[in-house]
């Protein structure tokens, strides 16, 4: 750090902080409005981009909110019906694929009931093999055998003439469906599909305004035998979501620049008798397909979003098997639209939702149909996003207003309440309008918002809490200094003693620090308390009298015992005053302080005061202090001796190794000997003798 002297290595920059955080709450609200602004503002830019991880977070917002009110089915009467193919049909009339006289039969059976319309979820895209033509065809082929017919009907030998002629004479709705892959051609370039009447409206009109629709390239379709005994169909597909679940389905492809229904958008064509819609166009993509007084919301590509009502077998249902047996009476069926399909494990025919897992895909026809004929949708309004922008720039004002001008704990409230409030209004929304308004980016706002003002606020009270406490430390340092301007008072001699020996101790604190067997005691905060504590090593002088303190020859035994004394005094002075006052959060340095001041001129063969302690009974700061307290009495001019050479006190020092002195201090000492006579020039006293007139040498200071 600049400005740093040699010998401080542990103490820090007196600069003061002057960050606008600092100037007062006025001017710190006007940074923390600002920064929640720009926040605010991002996330708008964020919504607009709509990256791929928040249309993730969309979807699964909207599955919670569908699965945690469950749907009613308004009007059930009117309701599709569901013929299931389940497993106990197949394990009563074989397995899939079933002979298609047989399927002629339950389709023969459903028309009997009254059904308005029959949808068939299923496509018959090659000749049934279980003909008995067929049969006998490949026999000979492949056996140069006949079979012989005789007396079969001519109706039994094909299958597929069979059924064509049940579907001519009934409201049935043939499948297909489309690809979209513009390098595969179409299965079969002959398909026979039924196209319906579309006008659009609302844009700049015609084809293009069609472009918005999903577009076929190719489909895969019945055989035209059964294609052309019927006049409508509809496609099969169902396109999920990025995720695979099934949210939304088109209603409408373009294909060849004809407009195709659904299967379900299709049966209803059929029972309803619809001859016209109308495809409305706004400037962002499809709104909305009207027929019938009918209006259909839709999204940008021509998608339904769904209203299911439940998981599978919600909506009413019946087995293939109980028709064919005659256990389903007209009464269930009569009048209303009817879709066949399959849910039996293994026909591959399940699709994740977000009501299910597993819900078989004619149940999702058929749930598309139920919406339609109820009125009842989901759908995601024109104006949604607008009203989104406007809730998240809201979310982030009230977080601001919240967090700046209350507490944590009451913003932490609010912001709670004001995130159950979204979920739950959006909830309302859904299930009571039908508009879906996704809450998912102005609560990640609310959340946002509170943790970078709470970071703010943190911070600030950091960088508060930070300049009290230096201003604590400076505090701190003031009284050391009057504290040990006390001995100053006494004894002139002490003053440059103290600020010498705090910086010999740093200097060999910081070279004990890299030795191994120091390396745990010597924290950054232990080198800190030990410079600190240094300038009170002599405090207990106080308390010696002058006559002694002053006197420059020898002093006789009994003043030299008087002398010893101020180790008490000094480990008294600062034990009574941590009594009176506690010891705060820094009670390491007054532990260190009474150390140094009580140990100081203790040595290491025990000869010392006041406890005799021998080696390592010594505490360190004690041991540290010896060598710069001796080291500082020989290079100083004292009433009792002229100052020695640096490279003198060296030699001393060193030759006591291991008598008077700790031999790894001694060894530090040797590694930064030339930083001691750096400290000792830079704040030598102003009267000190030259070294040419040495007296005998004296390696006790008193």
């Amino acid at each position: 750090m600049s400005g740093r002297r040699r010998g401080e290595p542990f103490m820090k920059g007196s600069g003061m902080w002057r960050n606008i955080m600092l100037q007062g709450p006025g001017k710190a609200r006007k940074v923390i409005i600002l920064a929640s602004s720009i926040l605010t503002v991002a996330m708008v830019f964020f919504y607009l981009f709509k990256p791929a991880f928040i249309e993730f977070l969309d979807n699964r917002f909207y599955d919670t909110m569908l699965r945690e009110r469950p749907e009613q089915i308004r009007d059930k009467a009117r309701a599709p019906l569901v013929v299931d193919l389940d497993e106990r049909s197949l394990s009563e009339y074989g397995q899939w694929p079933w002979p298609r006289y047989r399927l002629a039969r339950l389709l023969e059976k459903i028309e009997g009931l009254g059904a308005s319309s029959i949808g068939l979820d299923m496509i018959f895209a090659e000749p049934d093999r279980t003909s008995l033509a067929v049969i006998r065809r490949d026999i000979y082929r492949e056996l140069d055998f006949t079979v012989p017919m005789n007396g079969v009907p001519e109706s039994f030998m094909d299958n597929d003439k069979a059924l064509s002629q049940v579907l001519s004479r009934g409201p049935f709705v043939l499948a297909y469906k489309f690809s979209f892959s513009a390098s595969q051609s179409p299965l079969h370039a002959g398909c026979l599909l039924n196209p319906i009447n579309v006008a659009v409206t609302g844009g700049k009109g015609g084809v293009k305004d069609t472009l918005f629709l999903y577009q076929g390239q190719g489909a895969v379709c019945n055989i035209g035998v059964l294609a052309r005994a019927v006049s409508c169909s509809g496609f099969l597909n169902i396109i999920p979501d990025t995720d695979g679940v099934i949210r939304r389905v088109p209603l409408v492809i373009g294909y060849h620049n004809e407009f195709f229904p659904s299967l379900a958008l299709a049966a209803l064509t059929r029972a309803l008798e619809i001859k016209q819609f109308t495809l409305h166009v706004d400037r962002g993509g499809i709104e909305s397909l009207r027929f019938g007084g009918k209006v259909v919301p839709l999204d940008a590509r021509g998608n339904l979003l769904i209203r299911y009502r439940g998981k599978s077998r919600t909506l009413d249902s019946v087995s293939a098997a109980d028709v064919l047996s005659g256990a389903v009476g007209s009464n269930r069926v009569k009048g209303r639209i009817v879709f066949v399909g399959a849910s039996a494990v293994g026909l591959a025919d399940l699709h994740p939702t977000p009501v299910d897992t597993v819900l078989p895909g004619v149940e999702v026809h058929a749930t598309i149909v139920e919406n339609i004929l109820s009125g009842d949708f989901f759908f995601r309004p024109n104006w949604a996003p607008a009203l989104e922008v406007l809730l998240i720039l809201g979310a982030g004002f009230f977080c601001t207003l919240l967090l700046t001008w209350t507490g944590a704990l009451w913003s932490l409230a609010f912001l709670c309440l004001g995130a159950i409030g979204l979920w739950h209004s959006s909830s309302w929304i859904l299930h009571g309008s039908g508009a879906f308004l996704s809450p998912v980016v102005p609560l990640i706002t609310l959340g946002a918002d509170f943790s970078l003002i709470t970071l703010l606020k943190f911070w600030r009270e950091e960088r508060k809490a930070k300049l009290r406490s230096r201003e604590l430390t400076l505090t701190q340092d003031f009284t050391i200094r009057c504290l040990a301007s006390l001995t100053e008072a006494r004894d002139s001699e002490t003053g440059g003693h103290i600020l010498r020996t705090q910086r010999y101790v740093a200097a060999l604190c910081a070279a004990l620090s890299h030795n191994h067997a120091f390396a745990g005691l010597l924290d950054s905060e232990t080198l800190e308390n030990l410079y600190k504590s240094a300038p009170l090593h002599d405090i207990g002088k106080v308390g010696v009298s002058d006559h002694i303190l002053h006197k420059p020859g020898k002093l006789t035994a009994e003043e030299f015992e008087e002398m010893k004394k101020h180790t008490s005094y000094g480990r008294d002075a600062i034990q009574r005053a941590e009594k009176k006052f506690g010891t705060g959060t820094n009670s390491s340095f007054l532990d260190l302080a009474k150390e140094m001041a009580y140990t100081h001129h203790e040595k290491w063969d025990g000869t010392g005061y006041p406890e005799h302690l021998m080696g390592e009974d010594i505490p360190l700061s004690g041991r540290v202090m010896a060598i710069a307290d001796v080291y500082d009495a020989l290079v100083s001019q004292r009433v009792y001796k002229p100052p020695f050479s640096h490279e003198e006190a060296v030699a001393m020092i060193t030759q006591l190794k291991g008598v008077f002195f700790d031999p790894s201090v001694v060894d530090a000492f040797v590694a930064v000997e030339g930083e001691f006579k750096g400290i000792a020039i830079e704040f030598a006293d102003a009267d000190e003798h030259d070294a040419s007139n040495m007296s005998p040498p004296v390696t006790q200071p008193r």
